[in-house]
């Protein structure tokens, strides 16, 4: 019985220390210049593709264009029992 356990137990401290080895082969970039070089870096032209049409871009030129600007009916209906409204004051 004990040659089984000690034999199982060898096994498992072996398979363990395998995967210690192998998760430090695949170690988590230490600094920004690692990460960069591991995820490669994109060109102006495809951030500025990635950026189209996003109402959040910072880039003004690539954000969309609105299709339907607010009327001031719009507006005032919006604002319609809004304490902090203009026309409520």
């Amino acid at each position: 019985m004990i040659p089984k356990l000690s034999l199982s137990l060898a096994a498992a401290v072996a398979l363990s220390a395998a995967g210690i080895g192998r998760a430090r082969a695949d170690s988590i970039p230490t600094s920004t210049d690692e990460a960069r070089a591991k995820a490669g870096s994109r060109t102006s032209a495809q951030i500025n593709a990635l950026e189209t049409g996003n109402p959040h871009s910072v880039d003004y030129r690539n954000r969309a264009a609105p299709r339907h600007w607010a009327t001031n009916d719009e507006i005032n209906a919006a604002e319609t029992g809004n304490p902090e409204s203009i026309d409520n004051k």
